[in-house]
């Protein structure tokens, strides 16, 4: 059978189907475009206002966003999206950078080499707690006898190092002083004689006089490694005439020093004559090796800075 019922007429039809496609076409516009649709471009711009107002993003970022970032990319006739590929109103916040960090070593200055000497010395302190036993020895003993003498120097040595634990001050100082009384009034005690008790001291010197004017003959000058090790100097100093020549000339100075002190003190002791030995022992004890420490900062920082004022082609 034929079906009768009336149906739409074409214009009808045609209107439907052209508002349908309209429908999808205003709905694909979106899904490609996205917010860069007409109806949402009073949002993009009060949204980029506000973003900007807030980053504060600088001209010519090249990682920025906003109406300072770098021209779109073309990516469809007549229509572009931003260089990053996302959304305008997506906004890079970037922090400032945190200011550089002051080192605190940077107006830590370096120790001089007086600095360093005084401080291997134990300073003033350390001087007068070094012979503060044996003056103790010398007065005990012209008062009394060798072996109260002997006692008295060791206690008070022990004293000083007591006390200064106490105080919880470096003790090396007091720890080498109660060492060097302990051996020479052990040296005393076992030989009954109190010129002995200086025994040691001798030898230091003669040691120290020895080991002086040897390293100058072999021309390796013993001062010089040591200045090398409390100061700055250059690695290369032994292959720098002028600096081994001034280390070699106070490297001299201390071995006539230390055969003084040895001379002398040999004398005393084969006289016999404790009581002369220890003063002569405290006269020549830091009164001439603070001379000599002198001498040594002076000529040998002139003669580091002589050298280093002299060319290259002439140093050698």
């Amino acid at each position: 059978m034929t079906d009768h019922r009336a149906r739409p007429s074409g214009d009808r039809t045609e209107s439907a189907g052209t508002g349908q496609r309209q429908s999808e076409d205003e709905t694909l516009e979106q899904a490609v475009y996205g917010d860069d649709h007409p109806s949402n471009r009073v949002a993009d711009i009060i949204a980029e206002e506000a973003a900007e107002l807030v980053a504060d993003v600088p001209p010519g970022d090249p990682a920025g966003y906003g109406r300072h970032a770098a021209p779109p990319a073309e990516t469809a006739p007549g229509r572009a999206v931003p260089a990053h590929g996302g959304s305008p109103r997506r906004v890079k916040i970037t922090p400032p950078e945190a200011p550089d960090e002051v080192r605190a070593d940077d107006d830590e200055q370096p120790l001089s080499i007086a600095d360093q000497v005084r401080d291997q010395l134990g300073g003033i302190r350390g001087l007068v707690e070094s012979s503060l036993p044996v003056l103790v020895f010398v007065l005990v003993n012209m008062a009394t006898s060798l072996k109260p003498a002997l006692w008295a120097a060791v206690g008070s040595a022990a004293l000083i190092a007591g006390y200064r634990l106490l105080k919880r001050d470096s003790v090396r100082h007091a720890l080498n002083g109660l060492f060097a009384v302990g051996i020479a009034a052990l040296i005393a005690a076992r030989t009954g004689q109190a010129e002995d008790f200086y025994l040691l001291n001798i030898a230091r010197n003669s040691g120290g006089a020895l080991v002086c004017a040897g390293s100058v003959l072999i021309r390796r000058p013993v001062i010089g490694y040591a200045w090398r090790f409390i100061a700055e100097i250059p690695a290369e100093w032994r292959d720098r005439r002028p600096i081994v020549r001034a280390f070699n000339l106070i490297t001299l100075v201390w071995a006539l020093m230390f055969a003084i002190r040895a001379a002398v003190q040999i004398y005393l002791w084969l006289q016999h004559n404790a009581d002369a030995l220890g003063w002569a022992s405290l006269a020549m004890g830091w009164p001439m090796f603070g001379a000599c420490l002198l001498f040594t900062v002076w000529y040998g920082r002139r003669a580091i800075a002589a050298e280093a004022d002299e060319p290259v082609s002439v140093r050698r």
